[in-house]
């Protein structure tokens, strides 16, 4: 009798070790943009991190206390809610809080199919087995409340005072404040708020579209000298115009004058930096040489590749502006 109570009691144990295994989970995965010193707790469990990335893995409530620590001090508690089989990630900022970013399936085909942060391994990220469709943020609500109240309000002053308090709390795209800019009337208060809302663009490197939102000349060239006289911040610099430039060139191939051109580079070159190979394609859509030179020598010093830039010779067709380019780089 007794050897077949501890051969059920080692089955029992098996079915529980083996249920456990088995059991649902999710994965919790949040990024602190924030420098400093933070600590992360999921209810009982902490984490600490060095690169500001904090992973949770079998994670069974799906209701968990998520609170961040910066030093000792608790600076941010809520209640998350999970899928079960889905990581959640999510973005902090002392600046607008909690975020989401992205929920991802942890399997494909019954296996495990994530990398080790915000996207699927190389052998799931296929057209075969498609990362699952992020779900829409909050951002995107509250800016169309935000919408809804601006058309109530008859006054600019009244409107501006809504967009300054949404963006207390929220980012805008460049594309959001094209649109908000188009409710306000007058002018002078249409730029003065978008130098305002600077600090809370999510895109910056495309804030010099907002140019044509403008109605006066004045305007427009008020807002371009802004953007180029802007301080360029840290976390902007050294990154690529790529996915922006056809954009770029477009702008630049719509202005009439090659002043105006050299505007508009400029306040690109503020928020992103460019190739040599850009600056050819952009050089050669200016009306006179002396123009593209000043434009071109300016640009050198921001291009992230500079031991290309005499190939840019070949865009002038003067023999003087081409040594006087040559010239200019072997100085530096």
């Amino acid at each position: 009798m007794k050897p077949y109570i501890l051969l059920m009691l080692a089955l029992l144990g098996a079915q529980l070790s083996l249920a456990q295994n088995n059991r649902s989970k999710a994965e919790v995965f949040i990024q602190i943009e924030d420098q400093g010193n933070f600590t992360v707790y999921l209810d009982d469990e902490f984490v600490g991190s060095a690169n500001g990335r904090f992973r949770f893995y079998d994670v069974y409530n799906t209701r968990p206390t998520l609170s961040i620590l910066q030093g000792n001090k608790r600076i941010f508690s809520t209640k998350i809610d999970l899928q079960l089989d889905q990581r959640l990630i999510l973005n902090y900022s002392l600046r607008r809080g909690l975020q989401f970013y992205k929920e991802l399936s942890i399997y494909k085909d019954r296996q495990y199919a994530l990398n080790d942060f915000d996207d699927y391994s190389n052998n799931f990220n296929t057209g075969i087995v498609p990362p699952t469709k992020p779900r829409p943020t909050e951002n995107s609500k509250a800016f169309n409340d935000l919408s809804i109240l601006i058309k109530k309000e008859s006054f600019d002053d009244d409107k501006i005072k809504l967009i300054q308090a949404y963006v207390a709390y929220n980012d805008l795209s460049t594309i959001q404040v094209a649109i908000l800019l188009k409710s306000i009337i007058n002018d002078d208060k249409k730029l003065s708020l978008a130098k305002s809302l600077t600090p809370a663009i999510s895109d910056i490197q495309n804030y010099y579209t907002l140019k044509e939102s403008f109605t006066f000349i004045s305007t427009k060239d008020n807002f371009i000298n802004f953007l180029n006289s802007r301080p360029k911040p840290r976390a902007e610099q050294g990154s690529s115009l790529a996915a922006d430039f056809e954009q770029l060139k477009s702008a630049v191939k719509r202005e009439a004058f090659d002043d105006d051109k050299t505007k508009l580079i400029q306040a690109a070159f503020q928020n992103k930096s460019l190739s040599t190979g850009h600056m050819d394609v952009l050089l050669r859509l200016y009306t006179f040489e002396d123009k593209a030179l000043i434009c071109a020598k300016w640009a050198y010093r921001y291009v992230n590749d500079q031991q290309n830039y005499f190939t840019l010779k070949d865009v002038f067709k003067y023999k003087t502006n081409q040594d006087a380019l040559l010239d200019f780089i072997s100085k530096r």
